[in-house]
């Protein structure tokens, strides 16, 4: 069966590419087109050559939807783009936002389920342990207040994919999935067996040009205000403290920056400059080929990299400086709580001894803790194949 992954940010990528990888294995799709809204997020994908090696492995192609500026030659090249759904059977794998805003894609998906028999998958898939959705939702309303309990309809799709069980989803959010589509539970994708393979076996070719050892990942995130209306300091602020303090270690171990979609890339260099900073890299390689040789993985701002670094055995340190407003629902606990090593609230004294401790004694590489396969099972292959043997 022909597949089409529609997606908009790099992020929806990385939870869905896992589970391709299975069903190619299972001989589930034979063929797949990645088609993604915008341009840059295209652009952004294709500086990720693991990401884009990933695309190659299993045979697929990756493309964008709204190439030109001209409405009508626009509609004219989607509709070449979209030729297959005209014609024959097609599974999509479709994330939730943004998609069927174009008119066009949402009568030709209509049309492919209804005359072609294909079918369509709503992708609902968050890569972190319930109880940390529930601290992120938590987060955002006591900063912006809490809304009312929302249903959520799900309709025209054969199926609906949950990293948690359904329960846990609406629980965390606070949400009521109104739905007789099928829900499936996938677990954590992003350690499915055949994606894991991948990145093992080309970890060391990647790294190998660009990235000398010791090194530690510092992921770069929005630089600024996170949410409008925080009391707390502003992501520039906690970074500039945080290379400040690192910078006495820079003649001792390379670090490795990996901008997120979101951060300003302009901003975060005059940064980098302002405080000399030396001995670094910045980086467009996939996180967990950066994330498993690394000494140790530090974040200035909440992260769901933490939970993939945790899994990985590799240490991780937050440098946080939460709203106040949340930290007394929290206790002052991470929001990634159970996946942070070392919870460090903007104390740069506190930082240079943690910091001073993981590059001089290196990293002790953890096993995965049993408490989280509880929370989000990890699937075999053949645990994948069962569940989608209806397709």
């Amino acid at each position: 069966m022909n597949c089409i992954v529609f997606f908009t940010v790099t992020a929806y990528l990385d939870d869905i590419l896992p589970l391709i990888f299975e069903f190619k294995k299972a001989n589930i799709i034979s063929s797949v087109v990645f088609i993604t809204t915008e341009k840059k997020w295209f652009n952004n994908i294709k500086q990720n050559v693991v990401l884009c090696d990933g695309i190659k492995t299993v045979s697929g192609k990756l493309t964008y939807l709204n190439k030109y500026k001209n409405r009508y030659l626009n509609l004219l090249y989607q509709v070449f783009i979209l030729r297959k759904l005209f014609y024959s059977k097609v599974l999509t794998i479709e994330t939730k936002s943004g998609i069927t805003k174009s008119r066009l894609l949402s009568i030709v998906l209509k049309y492919n389920r209804k005359y072609r028999k294909g079918q369509r998958i709503l992708s609902l898939l968050r890569n972190i342990p319930p109880r940390s959705s529930v601290n992120i939702c938590n987060y955002y309303w006591s900063i912006l207040g809490k809304p009312e309990s929302k249903e959520v309809k799900i309709e025209g799709y054969d199926a609906a994919l949950l990293t948690v069980s359904r329960e846990q989803y609406e629980q965390s959010r606070d949400v009521k999935l109104i739905t007789s589509t099928r829900i499936i539970q996938v677990g954590y994708t992003r350690s499915l067996n055949e994606w894991k393979q991948f990145v093992d076996n080309y970890t060391s070719d990647y790294i190998k040009d660009e990235i000398t050892t010791p090194y530690f990942f510092l992921p770069l995130d929005v630089i600024g205000v996170w949410i409008t209306g925080e009391k707390c300091a502003s992501g520039d602020v906690k970074l500039e403290e945080c290379l400040a303090t690192l910078k006495e270690y820079n003649r001792d171990i390379l670090t490795v920056f990996k901008p997120h979609h979101k951060t300003d890339i302009k901003k975060a260099q005059e940064i980098l400059d302002s405080i000399g900073y030396e001995n670094y890299v910045i980086s467009y390689l996939h996180p967990l080929i950066l994330m498993k040789n690394a000494k140790f993985t530090l974040t200035c701002n909440p992260s769901s990299l933490l939970v993939e670094a945790y899994l990985n055995g590799c240490t991780t340190v937050e440098y946080a400086d939460y709203d106040v407003r949340y930290n007394r629902l929290s206790y002052e606990k991470p929001i990634y709580f159970g996946c942070v090593d070392y919870f460090i609230c903007r104390d740069k004294e506190h930082l240079r001894q943690v910091v001073g401790k993981l590059v001089y004694d290196g990293n002790n590489v953890k096993n995965k803790p049993k408490e989280f396969g509880e929370e989000v099972p990890i699937l075999s292959s053949k645990e994948i194949r069962y569940k989608f043997n209806w397709l």
